[in-house]
């Protein structure tokens, strides 16, 4: 995906945000909305099964976290973190977006 769907997707996501916290929430609640749980990936080499975000545990400083099972247990985890199998194309969008907002947040 080129840098200028990225940031076509990154501009619906963050529209009308003023500073990086409104922006950090308007990732956050763009990816509730459009990715589709559960979703499958690995999380330090081992399968995990992402069903869903953690609003609260997420914050500009710690990045989003996700809710994933392993075993009949839950654990928090930075989607930046997972590699993620063969998601839905458009959840496979919404998190490459989410790659490259980091990615830009990371070289400031």
């Amino acid at each position: 995906m080129d840098d200028k769907r990225l940031q076509e997707l990154l501009d619906q996501a963050i529209m009308d945000c003023y500073d990086e916290e409104e922006e950090f929430s308007g990732v956050l609640c763009t990816l509730e909305d459009n990715l589709s749980f559960p979703l499958q990936a690995e999380a330090l080499g081992e399968p995990v099964e992402v069903i869903g975000l953690d609003d609260r545990r997420s914050s500009l400083r710690k990045g989003i976290v996700a809710r994933v099972r392993k075993g009949g247990r839950e654990y928090a985890v930075g989607l930046a973190d997972l590699n993620f199998i063969a998601p839905d194309p458009i959840s496979a969008e919404w998190l490459a977006m989410y790659r490259y907002w980091v990615g830009m947040n990371e070289a400031e």
